[in-house]
């Protein structure tokens, strides 16, 4: 009965390393930014924390990853947020949410009809994020109305290119 079970066991791990290994080459990143904002009551509900009361700024980290011809380009965005810890760059009591969703290119803000714009939506709080490209380095969170987010003296909307 042993040697029954060696070849189904052997077949099933290399079809789940093989899955996984196309899984891996599929998922290329194009970028990922991360940056710290303030965790306002207008960050809030897009990031469906509204409720929580214990929130002085928002760790992200972005990841677009390559667009492919038969489906929408990927996007995952991972934050963390709570209390500063004083005379750190951490938190007192770090919460953390991961969401996956799409992004697409759309072109305007308030005041520059031709800037780039990364449109993220996050899948599971039907949200729309939009990012304006500043440079090949750095992205800005935008409003409802794709005006510039406005931070404050410790943290702002600015999100930079992280090095691979």
């Amino acid at each position: 009965m042993k040697n029954y079970f060696k070849p189904v066991i052997v077949s099933s791990v290399c079809l789940l390393l093989t899955t996984v290994n196309l899984f891996a080459q599929d998922a290329k990143p194009l970028a990922t930014y991360v940056g710290t904002s303030p965790c306002g009551n207008i960050l809030k509900p897009f990031l469906g924390i509204a409720n929580e009361p214990d929130c002085d700024f928002t760790k992200w980290t972005l990841t677009l990853y390559q667009p492919k011809a038969d489906r929408p380009a990927m996007v995952k965005l991972v934050y963390q947020y709570g209390v500063s810890r004083p005379n750190t760059s951490g938190f007192k009591d770090e919460k953390r949410a991961e969401f996956e969703g799409h992004w697409t290119i759309q072109k305007g803000t308030k005041t520059k009809p031709n800037a780039m714009v990364y449109q993220v939506t996050i899948h599971t709080l039907d949200k729309n994020l939009l990012f304006l490209k500043l440079s090949d380095n750095v992205i800005h969170l935008l409003d409802s109305q794709r005006g510039l987010m406005i931070g404050n003296s410790g943290y702002s909307y600015t999100l930079s290119k992280q090095k691979p």
